[in-house]
């Protein structure tokens, strides 16, 4: 198997984690036959022990940037959140058959090799769900429920899916808890802090401050302007403009544009229920939106729409350009630095207007709901009733956003708390007259997904 050449310590992880994740190797971009037909079951208990003994392994490293993986990833291990199964927001019966059909190569020997280790990956999903129940760890009714509508159609698929869908409905989904935060589960408050501190790129706040800055910058309730008619007319103009922003803006505050312009498709209507308004697949190397939302989606608030979405696009096209290591690229991850760059990118686009702008202001409400919900003990309703009293006409929207933060504690937090900080350390550096605009993107960027901690040494930033 190919190795990664350099010697230092992340690198060496990675070469080890490639030896028993074909996954892994397929995301670096490894097209070996080994890593084209097989996928890992991480379901297995061979599987985390064998990633028990790799973090055991380089637990004393002097890598920064390891060392936060690790105990972050023990964290995880120890209060067994890998007992969190069947999330509705990123179901992985339709995430693995979308990828063995799109995006792996279209190969039926290998195919069906990887159909077969998906079989045990599916019965290591039911023993684990049975160690769940005895340890009351779940996730709430109310997404299991959402689980198997969206497997329904897979059950006659074979007998394993069968014997999934049955063992849900029959055994697991009824002993289910009833509320919803991650709070209720044995030591959810502490865990849920560590998920924000590893989220949020190691910057230290608490569920706490989240919740009362969420609080202070709700100034008023959104009322949607004029939303689309159609599918067709808001594909059209996401793809207008996303051309404008790569004619017109890339050159402002970059020294580097992509050759080819952004690629705008839609989401696949099998993954519209559990999908977002937008995303950007890095192996796909496009941006997706998901057309269902289309009259839910105010005209002039498009713009910074795409441009959030366009600059995940750009912002992996910008990494390649600087020749930043790809485990730097993909196992580094700090989401905050990931989201919160595509969010303050926003207040670049034209007109922008952050108090009367609905993508910032769910930014803001998402900080409150979140944390309401998973540190604060909200029910379904209040956080419903929340998301309504601001965002009224976009209840289709709401309910997803609230699956979002009960299925992914801490994840929807990064959109705000990365941009905040981003904004910190740009206005740091140019009233300290370092450089132009373009200087501190390129050093912001240039370290790949690191975390804060890093990405504030290199700029010299201290609160």
């Amino acid at each position: 198997m190919e190795k990664i050449k350099n010697n230092n310590d992340y690198e060496k992880y990675m070469n080890d984690i490639f030896e028993i994740s074909p996954v892994s190797r397929f995301i670096y971009g490894k097209r070996d036959k080994e890593t084209l037909s097989h996928i890992e079951n991480y379901m297995s208990d061979e599987y985390l022990e064998q990633i028990k003994a790799i973090n055991f392994k380089y637990k004393y490293t002097n890598d920064i940037q390891l060392r936060e993986t690790i105990i972050n990833e023990e964290y995880y291990i120890t209060n067994k959140l890998y007992l969190l199964l069947f999330s509705s927001y990123t179901n992985f019966i339709i995430n693995f058959d979308y990828d063995n059909n799109i995006i792996y190569p279209k190969n039926k020997i290998y195919k069906k090799s990887r159909e077969n280790d998906f079989k045990l990956i599916i019965k290591g999903s039911i023993e684990r769900a049975k160690e769940g129940l005895k340890e009351n760890i779940t996730y709430p009714k109310i997404i299991i429920k959402k689980f198997l509508n969206e497997i329904k159609k897979y059950k006659n698929k074979n007998e394993n899916y069968k014997e999934l869908y049955n063992f849900i409905d029959k055994v697991y989904y009824p002993k289910c808890r009833n509320d919803i935060g991650l709070c209720y589960l044995k030591n959810g408050k502490e865990v849920y802090k560590i998920l924000i501190r590893d989220y949020l790129g190691n910057l230290n706040i608490t569920p706490e401050e989240l919740h009362e800055t969420g609080k202070k910058l709700i100034t008023k309730s959104i009322k949607l302007g004029e939303t689309y008619k159609s599918r067709k007319e808001l594909l059209d103009d996401c793809i207008k403009y996303s051309k404008y922003l790569y004619d017109n803006i890339i050159d402002k505050y970059f020294d580097f544009k992509p050759k080819k312009k952004f690629i705008i498709v839609p989401v696949p209507k099998k993954l519209e229920k559990s999908s977002p308004l937008g995303y950007y697949n890095d192996i796909e190397n496009k941006v997706f939106v998901n057309l269902s939302y289309y009259y839910e989606v105010d005209k002039k608030e498009l713009n910074a729409f795409i441009m959030h979405e366009c600059m995940h696009f750009f912002h992996y096209e910008y990494m390649k350009y600087l020749k930043v290591p790809k485990y730097k690229m993909y196992n580094y991850s700090n989401i905050a630095l990931v989201e919160g760059f595509a969010h303050y990118m926003e207040t670049y686009c034209e007109d922008y207007d952050d108090e009367n702008n609905s993508f910032s202001l769910l930014r803001k409400i998402r900080l409150v709901v979140d944390t309401g919900i998973n540190y604060f003990g909200w029910t379904y309703k209040q956080a419903y009733d929340y998301m309504n009293k601001y965002m009224e006409k976009k209840k289709t929207d709401n309910k997803n956003e609230i699956d979002r933060y009960i299925c992914m504690p801490g994840q929807a937090l990064c959109y705000l708390t990365g941009k905040l900080h981003i904004i910190k350390l740009r206005d740091d550096f140019l009233n300290k007259k370092k450089g132009t605009i373009k200087d501190f993107h390129r050093l912001l960027l240039i370290e790949g997904l690191a975390s804060f901690t890093i990405i504030n040494n290199k700029f010299g930033f201290k609160e």
